[in-house]
C-alpha cells in the first residue's frame, strides 16, 4: 500500500483525520513509534513519516516548544 491509501483507512476507522489521530497518539497518550504502529496496525516506516511531517516526534516538539518560548530582542511582552 501507498502512505494514502494507508491514510485514507487510518481516516476512516478513526473518523478523524491523520493529523489529529497522530496527535493523539504522538502527543496525547506520548506512544513512541513502536507503540504506535502497533496500536494502528502499520509499518513503522508509515508512522515514523507521519510522525515527522506533522512535527509529533518528541525531539520535534521539544524544538517547537522553545522556540515558541524565545524573546526576541524587539519583543516587548
Amino acid at each position: 500500500m501507498k502512505y494514502q491509501q494507508y491514510k485514507r483507512v487510518i481516516e476512516r476507522e478513526h473518523r478523524m483525520g491523520l493529523k489529529k489521530v497522530m496527535h493523539h497518539i504522538c502527543v496525547e497518550e506520548g506512544l513512541n513509534a513502536i507503540e504506535g504502529e502497533k496500536k494502528l496496525g502499520i509499518a513503522k516506516e508509515v508512522f515514523v513519516y507521519w510522525q515527522h511531517h506533522y512535527r509529533f516526534s518528541k525531539r520535534q516538539l521539544l524544538f517547537d516548544e522553545i522556540i515558541n518560548n524565545l524573546k526576541l530582542p524587539g519583543d516587548l511582552k
